[in-house]
C-alpha cells in the first residue's frame, strides 16, 4: 500500500510539473504575441508571422497618431495652406484673416490627415526587417472619416509576406483603425466661432462658446498675438495621458472690420 501511494504521488508531481511547464510555455507565448516591433529589436528575438502582421498594425496606429497630432497642431492641415502664421517649430493657419472665412472644411482635414498616413506609413513598415522574412508592397490610400468622439481610418494596402513556408498576403484594408477622438467636437466649436464672424467681427459670444466646450467636454483658450490677432487653442484630456491639442489664428484688420 505505501509503495502505491508512493506511485500515486510521484505521478501527481510529474502531471503538476508538466502542467506548469504548459503553462509557462503557453504564457509566454502568448506575452511574445503581444510584443511590439522594437521590443524584438531590442531583445534580438525572432518573431512569428503572426508578429510580423501585428507589426503592420502596429506601424499603422502608430503613423495614424502622429498624424492626429500632428494635424492637430497645425489647425487640421498637414500641407501649408495659403493664409497661415509661421511659427518656429510649425505652421499655425488662419480661420479668419481680415474679412476672408478660411476655416478648412471636415472634408479638407479628412483629407490632410489621409496624405499624412500615406506619406509616412511605408518609412515604418520599412523598419520592419527580420531573418527569414521580406515584405513587398507599394504605397498606401487612406480613407479618413471625422464623427462623434472618434476618427476612422480604412488604408488599402496589400502587403506580400515572404517568409520560409512562402507567401502570405496581407490586406491592411481589412482591419479599420478606429481612435477615440475629439476632434470633431473642437471642428464644431471652431466651426461656430468662425461663422460667427460672418454676422460681427468684432463681437462673440463667450458665453455660448463657454456652453459648447462645456457641452462637449473640451477646454478653449485665447491668447493675444500682437494688436491684431487671436490664437485659438482647442484641447482635451480624455483620450491619452497627454492634453490633444487643436489651434487656429484670426487676423482682424481692425480698420477694415470698423
Amino acid at each position: 500500500m505505501k509503495k502505491g501511494q508512493v506511485s500515486v504521488f510521484i505521478i501527481v508531481a510529474v502531471l503538476i510539473v508538466a502542467g506548469l511547464m504548459v503553462f509557462l510555455f503557453l504564457k509566454g507565448g502568448f506575452q511574445k504575441e503581444e510584443l511590439g516591433r522594437e521590443d524584438f529589436i531590442q531583445k534580438g528575438l525572432q518573431p512569428s508571422l503572426k508578429n510580423i502582421q501585428n507589426f503592420i498594425l502596429e506601424c499603422h496606429e502608430e503613423v495614424s497618431r502622429e498624424g492626429l497630432d500632428h494635424i492637430g497642431i497645425r489647425g487640421g492641415y498637414y500641407e501649408r495652406p495659403d493664409y497661415y502664421f509661421e511659427m518656429d517649430w510649425a505652421f499655425i493657419p488662419y480661420y479668419y484673416h481680415n474679412g476672408l472665412i478660411l476655416k478648412p472644411t471636415n472634408s479638407k482635414i479628412e483629407s490632410e490627415l489621409s496624405s499624412y498616413v500615406d506619406d509616412n506609413l511605408n518609412t515604418c513598415l520599412d523598419k520592419i526587417k527580420f531573418l527569414n522574412f521580406n515584405l513587398d508592397y507599394d504605397k498606401s490610400e487612406t480613407k479618413v472619416r471625422i464623427d462623434k468622439k472618434k476618427v476612422l481610418l480604412n488604408t488599402n494596402l496589400p502587403v506580400k509576406i515572404e517568409h520560409e513556408e512562402g507567401v502570405l498576403d496581407f490586406k491592411l484594408s481589412e482591419y479599420e483603425l478606429k481612435i477615440e477622438s475629439y476632434l470633431n467636437e473642437m471642428l464644431e466649436v471652431a466651426e461656430y466661432i468662425t461663422e460667427s464672424h460672418k454676422k460681427d467681427s468684432e463681437l462673440m459670444c463667450i458665453n455660448c462658446i463657454a456652453e459648447l466646450v462645456k457641452e462637449r467636454d473640451i477646454y478653449i483658450d485665447f491668447i493675444s498675438i500682437g494688436d491684431d490677432s487671436t490664437l485659438v487653442m482647442l484641447l482635451e484630456n480624455k483620450t491619452r495621458a497627454e492634453p490633444y491639442f487643436f489651434q487656429f489664428i484670426n487676423k482682424y484688420n481692425l480698420e477694415f472690420d470698423l
